[in-house]
């Protein structure tokens, strides 16, 4: 046999196709990473949901000793009797708003800079 006998030869090749159904393969694909994508969604959600409660448990677990300190000086400044350095005095914060209620009638105008 030469090669020229070998190329012109006119006997088809005979090579078969496999068929292979392409759908139901990128179905289950897809199908798949569906299900990872929702799994690691729901842990996310999880983790998270998980450190709020954690956060929240400690936060009233936890104690502040400055700000208890800051908030029983400030309750005691403002529920004394005290004479300050330029001759004003302070009296207690009932007393003070029973006091302007007096000098206050309910019918005067207050003006727009004192409203809250």
């Amino acid at each position: 046999m030469s090669i020229h006998s070998e190329a012109t030869s006119s006997e088809p090749l005979l090579v078969q196709h496999e068929s292979v159904a392409a759908l139901p393969l990128i179905s289950f694909v897809i199908f798949i990473l569906i299900g990872i994508g929702t799994l690691i969604f729901l842990a996310s959600y999880w983790f998270k949901h998980e450190g709020e409660q954690v956060n929240l448990v400690h936060a009233a677990e936890a104690t502040y000793p400055k700000l208890e300190r800051l908030q029983s000086a400030g309750l005691q400044q403002l529920n004394r009797y005290e004479m300050l350095e330029n001759g004003a005095f302070r009296i207690p914060v009932e007393q003070a708003i029973i006091r302007l209620t007096e000098e206050f009638p309910e019918g005067t105008r207050i003006s727009e800079e004192m409203l809250p």
